[in-house]
């Protein structure tokens, strides 16, 4: 054989072996930006929601204690959330249930963020987020962790969503990425000064 044309052979073959590889890297990454551009979307959708309920804790709510419940995982609250209903001031209640895995998606870290309100003589029903964790914490006016809720005058919310489905980043090892939001919210009407 002639030593020019498997020189040739093996050049080529290097070639097409890196244009491959190349060609892999491109679709992981453009995979994995994909998967996250429908996690931050998710995301947002969420942000949306809480940042409209948790900054009208007590809001009308015609009492010095708007909440009912709070735990780490827990939160049932009084306020007006919505503008333009003829509720007033109802009850909203955010859980993270445990109990309740998605099953529509392959994470198997997934499970449901909870929201239902107004609770009483009329219902919205409820929404669920799909997420990995959420906590809450609770503080007083001076930023001490309080389990009182006459003292509640800041919530802290932490929620970490991942993707429903994963991106592979070899055979053996797959991936679902992951987004962490945390806010203090700091409602007015629970910080008015008496």
């Amino acid at each position: 054989m002639n030593a020019g044309l498997a020189i040739t052979f093996v050049i080529g073959g290097l070639f097409l072996i890196t244009i491959l590889a190349f060609n892999t890297q491109v679709m992981n990454q453009s995979q994995e930006l994909t998967l996250s551009s429908i996690n931050q979307n998710a995301l947002d959708n969420l942000v949306d929601v809480l940042d409209n309920d948790f900054n009208k804790i007590g809001f009308n709510a015609g009492t010095a204690v708007p909440f009912t419940t709070i735990t780490d995982q827990n939160i049932i609250f009084q306020g007006d959330v919505y503008d333009t209903d003829t509720y007033g001031s109802t009850n909203i209640r955010w859980y993270f249930d445990k109990n309740d895995a998605v099953s529509s998606t392959s994470n198997p870290n997934d499970y449901y963020l909870k929201r239902t309100g107004p609770i009483g003589n009329a219902s919205y029903g409820t929404i669920e987020f799909p997420v990995v964790y959420f906590d809450m914490n609770y503080y007083t006016a001076n930023g001490t962790v309080t389990s009182d809720k006459a003292s509640v005058k800041k919530v802290e919310v932490e929620v970490i969503i991942e993707t429903g489905e994963p991106y592979t980043v070899n055979s053996d090892n797959v991936e679902y990425p992951r987004l962490v939001w945390k806010r203090i919210f700091v409602p007015n009407n629970i910080n008015l000064p008496y």
